[in-house]
């Protein structure tokens, strides 16, 4: 194998050429040394490779060496994965959902089986499912529930009880037999499921389910499901997309007669013939009528009466009917979910009717009339307790005095940059997005009033003469708002929200395309403060201070911080924030004598003396 990336197009290319198509050697990708260690570039980018398992391995422990070990095991059959750590993670409705937490070898492990399997089984997944895909995302599914709603009398808002805790691991295994032949790949995935969990340090058996948190549950939890939607499409035939012929069909007579009328008054104009003024006022008063008249003809409805769209164990159902057979259709699911040994949530799946409001990925969606009374437009809007709690967490990040200006300045603008990308297709967004801008600027002048012991009014003053705020641009809108220079660069309190976009308009192309990070010596992620990393940058020009060639990208703190409480740690990086040296990513290893694992040091240094 001479390219990952290649090799991943490669097996996605041959699961498109030949449906029935099943995988053989697997097995040799799997282990070869140039795979797991692009697994691991995937995983080390993520914030989760500092969260350890139950051997608390983290980051700084991975290393060319660990990774060679990793293979040796998996070539000889001694790998064995290690139970998952178990935490449960509170939801909206007061229960918990249990997240597993895998070693971070495990994880290695199982993005490199991910790699293997989703390029050969997202040549099979259908475009109704939209969740943990590539180009695919909650706005795409609700875009899709959009564009569904022309034609909606009921929806199906439908939620699979326990979905990631109740697969039967012997359906699963033959789901992925559809594909897979390879016996070592398919026995490495029937171990994970079987690892067993950890919870207060007792262990669990493991007897259905996948584990979530779990970097290849996602992609399992598509392969069970894939059925359903299969089920919805053969079976129901839910989806079906009009040929243009059957489209021309269903037009309004009436609004083809107005179409032929304008366009020789509209040929007219162009080649000035006639009199202009009487063309014109023809012209105008025959597309005031075609405005007013319905495209298509009331008496011919599009012949698909199911639009069905999933994202994870969420899914909607539009139904173009009575409420008779949008019962029998969830009647139908229920028994299709009984066979595959799953279970609809009574409490969260409902039928409800196109005018009222029901919550899906995160937004409230309900129908209301278009204005020529044919058909229906979706109406998103953003849900009272989703804004209560943005807004808590806004107010509670102003309130962490000890941390420095401009990493509280980035945090609170991140948070509500993203949070108003996320709902920028609500139709109530403008007028929300302005209140908790307000409420933010309001946080963050209240969090240096108190940190400076100023008042509002003298902070405000202060920071003027600074030249800390004032009125900052942006496009065609002016704000006051607050701002730090570091160097020749400026970092703005963001307060200016989105521009609202219509969900309809959300395009992406669904194709799947490796993506991968091109893969870098194993290194150390500084994870301090952004300030003490910008001003050692700045005052280092971006040179690394050591060997004065090459870019600098880390920050060597002086004094090490590392094993110290979290207060210790803020307090000795700010202590430090005029001492730490900018160094490039060679230059930062030979300073930590080649290992930043200080357990790894030591026992090198023990194994030199013996």
């Amino acid at each position: 194998m001479n390219n990952v990336a290649e090799e991943m197009r490669h097996l996605n290319e041959l699961a498109k050429r030949d449906s029935s198509k099943r995988f053989t050697k697997l097995w040799n990708n799997l282990t070869d040394i140039k795979w797991l260690a692009q697994a691991w570039e995937q995983i080390r980018r993520n914030k989760g490779s500092q969260t350890p398992g139950i051997n608390n391995t983290v980051a700084v422990d991975i290393d060319l060496v660990l990774i060679e070990r990793l293979k040796l095991e998996l070539e000889t059959g001694k790998y064995r994965p290690s139970p998952v750590r178990r935490v449960l993670i509170p939801k909206a409705n007061g229960k918990t959902r249990p997240l597993g937490i895998s070693n971070l070898e495990d994880r290695i492990v199982q993005q490199a089986l991910r790699m293997l399997l989703e390029p050969i089984f997202e040549a099979d997944f259908l475009s109704c499912s939209h969740g943990f895909r590539q180009e695919r995302s909650t706005h795409t599914a609700l875009r899709d529930v959009a564009h569904g709603y022309s034609i909606t009398s009921w929806t199906i808002e439908g939620d699979l009880e326990a979905c990631y805790d109740s697969i039967n691991h012997g359906l699963l295994i033959k789901q992925i037999r559809r594909r897979i032949a390879d016996e070592k790949i398919l026995q490495l995935v029937w171990r994970f499921l079987k690892a067993g969990y950890l919870e207060e340090w007792k262990y669990y058996k493991t007897y259905s389910g996948v584990p979530q948190g779990n970097i290849i549950g996602p992609l399992l939890c598509n392969i069970f499901l894939h059925q359903l939607d299969e089920f919805m499409e053969k079976e129901l035939e839910a989806n079906l997309i009009q040929t243009k012929r059957e489209v021309d069909a269903r037009r309004n007579p009436e609004y083809r007669k107005i179409e032929y009328r304008i366009a020789p008054l509209r040929k007219k104009l162009r080649n000035k013939i006639g009199d202009k003024e009487q063309t014109i006022k023809k012209l105008r008063e025959l597309e005031r009528q075609l405005k007013a008249t319905p495209y298509y003809a009331r008496d011919k409805r599009h012949p698909c009466k199911v639009k069905y769209i999933r994202y994870g164990d969420d899914f909607v159902v539009l139904v173009a009917s009575r409420k008779q057979e949008a019962e029998a259709i969830k009647n139908k699911i229920s028994t299709k979910l009984s066979e595959m040994k799953l279970k609809l949530s009574e409490e969260k799946t409902k039928i409800t009717h196109w005018s009222n409001s029901y919550q899906f990925l995160g937004y409230d969606i309900h129908g209301e009339l278009r204005d020529k009374g044919v058909g229906v437009r979706a109406v998103l809007t953003i849900p009272q307790e989703k804004i209560k709690k943005v807004e808590v967490k806004l107010e509670n990040f102003s309130h962490y005095y000890h941390m420095p200006e401009l990493d509280t300045i980035v945090q609170l603008s991140a948070i509500y940059r993203g949070w108003c990308n996320y709902y920028r297709y609500a139709n109530n967004c403008t007028k929300v997005f302005n209140q908790l801008s307000s409420l933010m600027w309001w946080g963050y002048a209240h969090y240096l009033a108190n940190k400076h012991k100023l008042s509002i009014k003298q902070m405000i003053t202060k920071e003027r003469r600074a030249g800390n705020f004032g009125i900052i641009q942006r496009g065609k809108c002016n704000r006051t708002t607050f701002s730090i220079m570091i160097g020749k660069k400026k970092y703005v309190l963001d307060i200016f929200p989105p521009k609202r976009k219509s969900i309809r308009t959300f395009m992406k192309e669904p194709n799947w395309e490796v993506d991968l990070w091109p893969v870098q010596p194993m290194n150390w992620q500084s994870g301090r403060s952004f300030a003490t990393r910008m001003e050692a940058i700045e005052r280092s020009k971006g040179i690394c201070e050591r060997c004065a060639e090459r870019k600098a990208s880390q920050v060597h703190h002086t004094t090490p911080i590392r094993k110290k409480a979290f207060l210790a740690r803020v307090m000795s990086d700010k202590d430090q924030r005029y001492t730490a040296i900018a160094l490039c990513n060679e230059c930062h290893l030979e300073t930590h004598q080649g290992s930043f694992n200080p357990k790894r040091k030591k026992s090198v240094r023990s194994a030199e003396m013996r």
